[in-house]
């Protein structure tokens, strides 16, 4: 009898551990947890590469002000999902305004922390333009063919380059500023492989619904090799360290995930695209 109650509680313990894997796989994915990690590494890569200190308050920001925006964008868009990507409008019609709250807190908290004017005003500029790119700038894209790409672009940028230098361009800022903005840009736009059915369905123009798959895939890469070729004249004239070679690898990594996608599940292959992100972090650092 106590062995069977034994067993029977065991196995309890296995599906609440199972659930409680799921629900965090699920935060993971869904959440935006993945993309959000681009935040924060981008930022220490751009310390990195124009050799300058980075403050833990912002390193934690640049990755709570993403998980916000995604939040907010997923949850808005979570109708038009149910048709194309029912698991992620489920989560997100579930848990989108929790982790929203939550995240706003958070934020007030490490702002309250920082007492740093200029981060204070970036952060609320930034994340007033995440939130209206859901709104109002995303729809822009059903009259210029990949502007959302360019709008996540310009604020990621913004967000991962000023932080590390406030109030100071030089020419390595804009190297820095001009690789993350394509490094985005073609990371955004593979995004929308997956999404494409929807992003039909609202009108929008990304690269992926209005040139498909083979043409934009083309576009990208060469977009991905000019960031190559760019970053690497930048480093031979001494602008950005040597560290920055790192980054020039990665784009090999982009390309293969680019070139390889129709013989991946799409879903599979945005993940492998999404952890391109940390792994600038742990490249640059390494090195």
């Amino acid at each position: 009898m106590s062995g069977h109650v034994y067993e029977i509680g065991f196995l309890k313990n296995v599906k609440i551990l199972r659930e409680f894997f799921s629900a965090l796989k699920d935060l993971f994915i869904y959440g935006g947890i993945l993309p959000g990690l681009w935040g924060p590494s981008l930022l220490l890569a751009s310390s990195a590469l124009l050799e300058k200190q980075c403050s833990p308050i912002n390193v934690a920001i640049s990755f709570i002000l993403p998980l916000t925006v995604y939040a907010y964008d997923y949850l808005a868009d979570s109708r038009v999902d149910s048709l194309t990507d029912p698991r992620r409008s489920l989560f997100s019609e579930r848990w989108g305004k929790s982790i929203i709250a939550s995240c706003a807190v958070t934020i007030i908290v490490l702002l309250g922390i920082c007492r740093d004017p200029f981060i204070t005003a970036l952060t609320v500029v930034l994340l007033t333009a995440g939130i209206l790119y859901t709104g109002f700038f995303k729809n822009l894209t059903r009259r210029i063919t990949g502007f959302k790409n360019i709008y996540l672009a310009i604020i990621w940028s913004s967000w991962t380059v000023l932080p590390v230098d406030p109030c100071t361009l030089t020419a390595s800022h804009l190297v820095v500023f001009t690789f993350i903005f394509l490094k985005v840009y073609v990371n955004t736009a593979f995004s929308d492989y997956k999404d494409v059915e929807s992003d039909r369905l609202k009108g929008l123009k990304t690269l992926p619904a209005v040139y498909g798959a083979d043409g934009s895939s083309v576009i990208l890469q060469f977009i991905n090799a000019s960031g190559a070729v760019f970053l690497s004249a930048a480093i031979i004239l001494g602008l950005v360290p040597g560290t920055g070679v790192a980054a020039v690898i990665l784009t090999i990594y982009t390309g293969i995930y680019l070139h390889l996608k129709g013989e991946m599940d799409i879903k599979r292959a945005t993940l492998i695209a999404d952890l391109e992100g940390p792994l600038h972090l742990i490249l640059i650092l390494g090195s």
